[in-house]
Parts: C-alpha cells; structure tokens; sequence
C-alpha cells in the first residue's frame, strides 16, 4: 500500500512539474486556421497595419482559405459588437468574441477571437485547457471569415450585440487589443480554460483601457453568461430591461447564412441589415 501510495505522489508531481516547467512557443506544427501568429505594425500617420489577417470563408457551396494585410485607421471606428456561441451541451459555456466597424477610408469590419492554438492533430478540451496543453492565439479574421465558420461550417447559433461606448472609448479599447497582440507575438503563453479563455483575455484588455470597467465575475469563466453580464453592467442596450429580450432580437444565425453569399465588402452590411429586417 505504501509503494502503491509513493508512486501515485510521485507520478502526480512529475505530472504537475511537467506542466509547471512546459514553456509556450509560436514554432510548433498548427492546425491551418491558427497557423499564422497576426501582428501589426504602426504607420508614420497613426494608421496600423495588420498582418496574417485570416480571411477564410465558408458557404452552402463552397470553402475558401486566405491571408491578407490590411491597414486600420482608428480614427475610422464607429462601432463593437459583441458575440456569443453558446455551446449546445451546456448553457453556462459558449464562445465569446467582438468585431471592430470602420467606416471612413478603410470601411471593412474586423474581428478579434481568443482561441487556444491547436496543433495538427488535436481537438479542444476545456480539462486539456487547465494543463498548459494549448498555446494562445489572438486570432485576427475578417467578420465573415469568424461568422460564416460558426453558422455555416460549424451549423452553431450566433448572436450579436452592439457594444454601448462611444467612439473614443472604442479607439482606446482597440489600441489595448493591438498591444497585447503584439506582446503575445514577442512572448508567447499558454491558453487556460479558467484564466487565459476565450472571454477573461477580452476582459483583460478592455480593463487595460479603462480599469475596473468589467470586475470579477463567474461569468469570465462560465462563458454562457457574459453577454447577460454586459447587459447587467450596462454595455448593451439599455433601452431593453429584460435580457431575455434582448437575446431573442440578437439571434444572428439565419441573417449571417442569408448573407453569405455575398462579397466581403457587401458582407458585414448585409446581415445587420436582415437581422434589423427580421425584428420588424
């Protein structure tokens, strides 16, 4: 029984020691989607330059993979919208991510997703996620590349909502999104399911912009109930008191699938337009 015990200790602290002495790095084999570590250069006028922007898209008909430069000029922001994937299995779960409008120029919407970084060969586990199993990526896409993958690839519900801040507040927000995405590149980390999600990173940077804006919260690690949470705080519309209704009029799913066969740059226009279409 003593023998049995002492190997059971040992084994348990080789395993946690391996974890603990693991060290994060960008040079591993990926999966294709998360293959391309994005980073952004800043331009002699204020403008930031995007690179390894995932444009991948998907429809009823056809799948198409790409990578492209874009430039951004924060001034040009108008709007962030906030989205949710709610996981089928468990309600408190889902996948969180928001998308930046620009107008001006630039016109295009771009989306941020904090994912755990996979290699070939792996599949997502939020256990495997506690043990240093999976590298983190701040995956910058176009919004149709991250929405057509989760309606249409991926056959899950969406729903957006558009983030209640001003302009200024939503410039200062993407600012912190380009450092840490920068800071990640220069010094690689490991993804957690309980401290670096999907959700808690956002959280971090907007809290970067304007600290304490988004206190602690169970919802930072029961995903399924940020969006409710934003709400509570006062970030989404105001003028809806009931969640509930809100949540109903931000179904996104069907509009997103209507719009896919659109061009990128009619796109993002098109399924808030059937979306809006569809409330009235």
């Amino acid at each position: 029984m003593k023998i049995a015990l002492a190997l059971a200790v040992a084994l348990a602290l080789g395993f946690i020691l391996s974890v603990l002495l693991k060290t994060p790095r960008h040079d591993r084999d990926w999966v294709v989607g998360v293959s391309r570590m994005p980073v952004f250069e800043t331009m002699p006028d204020g403008r930031r330059r995007l690179h390894n922007m995932r444009a991948f898209e998907f429809s009823a008909h056809h799948a198409a993979k790409d990578w492209r430069e874009t430039t951004l000029d924060p001034a040009d922001l108008e709007e962030i919208w906030f989205f949710t994937e709610p996981f089928p299995a468990f309600k408190g779960a889902a996948h969180t991510f928001i998308s930046f409008v620009f107008g001006g120029d630039t016109d295009q919407t771009i989306a941020i997703s904090v994912e755990a970084r996979k290699e070939r060969g792996e599949v997502y586990s939020g256990f495997n996620g506690l043990f240093n199993k999976f590298e983190l990526i701040y995956l910058w896409s176009t919004e149709k590349d991250v929405l057509t993958r989760i309606a249409i690839g991926l056959d899950h519900d969406l729903y957006a909502y558009k983030l209640d801040v001003t302009a200024e507040q939503s410039r200062e927000i993407l600012n912190h999104f380009i450092e840490r995405t920068n800071e990640l590149k220069d010094r690689p980390r490991f993804y957690n399911t309980i401290t670096s999600n999907c959700t808690n990173e956002l959280v971090k940077s907007i809290n970067g912009a304007f600290p304490g804006a988004l206190p602690w919260h169970f919802s930072h690690v029961l995903t399924g109930y940020a969006a409710r949470r934003l709400h509570h705080l006062g970030f989404l519309d105001h003028e809806t008191p009931r969640f509930e209704d809100l949540r109903a009029e931000a179904l996104a799913t069907k509009a997103i699938r209507a719009a896919a066969e659109e061009p990128d740059p009619a796109f993002p226009d098109e399924w808030r337009k059937l979306m809006t279409d569809e409330k009235r």
